[in-house]
């Protein structure tokens, strides 16, 4: 029998539940807010360019960062018609 064919029986199920509730009694966090951005492509006909295309690709980053290119928010070119999205994220924070 491989590793992947294991089942665990029902007491290392119970064993690892166990481990898991103490160390989550254990963990001292609380969560925040945080407003995050994310760039959206626009609908350009020549496609979108080599920037954009970057800045799209960092996915969501905080509010507060720049993007790839070093701007703040779109416009990153000229005739640029990418778009921005806001939304707000829960993070834990440990103390």
């Amino acid at each position: 029998m491989s590793d992947s064919d294991h089942q665990l029986t029902d007491a290392e199920i119970s064993t690892l539940a166990e481990a898991l509730a103490a160390a989550l009694a254990e963990a001292n966090y609380t969560y925040e807010t945080i407003l995050v951005k994310r760039s959206i492509l626009g609908d350009s006909a020549s496609g979108p360019c080599d920037i954009c295309d970057e800045n799209a690709d960092a996915g969501w980053i905080d509010s507060e960062e720049q993007y790839p290119s070093g701007d703040d928010g779109p416009p990153f070119h000229p005739n640029c018609v990418c778009e921005e999205e806001y939304r707000e994220k829960r993070i834990r924070v440990y103390d």
